[in-house]
């Protein structure tokens, strides 16, 4: 029998959308959708898109997904709506199709998928991405700003740095740093789907060298880059944090992402902790991004 999946869609206040966002994450979903929907102000909502995996598992979350709607939707006087639908495996590409269009990010990037067409102006660097089983389109805050950070500090290098990509998903963040003018660059997903995923995208977007795509974690490296990208789930980043310093060269760059802004004195604790002190912070759409620097003096790649 084929694999199929749960697309599931919660509408509901925009005041509440972080809370239910980070909630569906911690019940499995790899990654969410946000829209904005038309309405008057006070009655503004958001879409919530999330998927899960079509197994006898769910009964189970969908009970405790309800039970935390309805206790988040007592703090503002406003409704929801809940529904989900099955989606076969050969179909979730095209379940994303009609929420990625050709998207600015930054001030040169150009993030389109394959089925949009998009004339390239001088200047632009277009991304092309076809997220296949694998999150990753740019659409969301987390992958959006990892990316700006990310052109900022290529923009100011005066050579072209090596990259470590941890949990690459379709390939983005690695092809970005790629065609922005980074040296060696290296991806790491423990999915192996996502890995075949990302290898086509790097193909689509003519990078046939420079990125080496490995299924496997951040423990097994043993290799030292200038900047280390991480666009993972909290808890992933927190158990990551007192392996990065090896992982990164003196005065490297890292950033991190995948987090809400209620979250980032957890995360901001567990990075100061392993010696590293924040160059600068953003947020967007309730997310937030963090990119670190060694302190001076401190720990140091390799030792």
């Amino acid at each position: 029998m084929p694999k199929t999946w749960l697309e599931l869609a919660v509408e509901i206040h925009a005041s509440l959308v972080e809370a239910v966002a980070s909630f569906l994450i911690e019940q499995g979903s790899p990654g969410v959708i946000q829209e904005e929907l038309a309405g008057r102000p006070q009655r503004k909502k958001e879409r919530i898109i999330a998927y899960f995996p079509n197994d006898r598992g769910f009964r189970t979350k969908e009970k405790k997904i309800r039970a935390f709607l309805l206790s988040v939707s007592q703090l503002h006087p406003s409704s929801f709506t809940f529904h989900h639908r099955i989606i076969k495996e050969e179909k979730w590409a095209e379940a994303w199709k009609s929420h990625f269009k050709p998207l600015q990010v930054g001030s040169r990037l150009v993030i389109k998928p394959p089925w949009e067409e998009s004339p390239q102006k001088k200047g632009e660097v277009v991304i092309e991405i076809d997220p296949g089983m694998a999150f990753g389109t740019g659409t969301h805050p987390t992958t959006q700003m990892c990316l700006q950070a990310l052109e900022e500090i290529m923009l100011s290098s005066a050579y072209s740095p090596s990259v470590l990509d941890v949990g690459t998903g379709s390939g983005i963040l690695a092809i970005a740093a790629r065609k922005l003018g980074a040296g060696q660059v290296l991806a790491v997903d423990l999915d192996p789907v996502a890995i075949a995923c990302a290898r086509k995208n790097a193909a689509a977007n003519n990078i046939n060298h420079g990125i080496d795509f490995h299924v496997g974690s951040v423990e097994r490296l043993h290799r030292i880059f200038d900047i280390v990208i991480a666009n993972l789930l909290p808890q992933e980043l927190v158990k990551i944090a007192p392996l990065l310093p090896q992982r990164i060269s003196s005065g490297g760059t890292l950033i991190i992402s995948g987090f809400l802004r209620g979250q980032k004195k957890e995360i901001t604790s567990a990075f100061v902790k392993e010696h590293w002190r924040v160059l600068r912070s953003r947020e967007s759409k309730g997310w937030a991004c963090f990119v670190f620097r060694q302190r001076d003096g401190k720990k140091r790649a390799g030792r």
